[in-house]
């Protein structure tokens, strides 16, 4: 019997040292994994974190292992790092928001 991984990403942005963790259910597009963190953050009582994450979404760009992720990709489709937490193994996705720069 095959036992399928968790798959958890997590968000980092330079405003915050706190990172921000999704556990993804099926193959989520990246868009469908911001709007549930931020949807998580304001269930939880945290609005000025679930608007600074929605404001940072908007405006920067996201990378993966130093690769460019577009909002449409879908989790399968970028790098994870599996982890084993006990006897669970946990596919890690790890996504950072990077202000964007136009050339100039």
């Amino acid at each position: 019997m095959s036992e399928q991984a968790q798959r958890i990403v997590k968000i980092q942005s330079a405003l915050s040292n706190k990172p921000t963790y999704v556990r993804v259910d099926g193959d989520m597009s990246i868009d469908r994994i911001f709007n549930e963190a931020i949807m998580n953050l304001r269930n939880s009582g945290m609005a000025l974190d679930a608007n600074s994450l929605e404001q940072l979404y908007k405006s920067h760009q996201i990378f993966a292992n130093n690769l460019v992720v577009d909002k449409g990709q879908l989790f399968s489709e970028l790098p994870t790092e599996r982890q084993m937490v006990g006897d669970q193994t946990i596919d890690v996705l790890e996504l950072n928001l990077v202000t964007s720069h136009a050339g100039g």
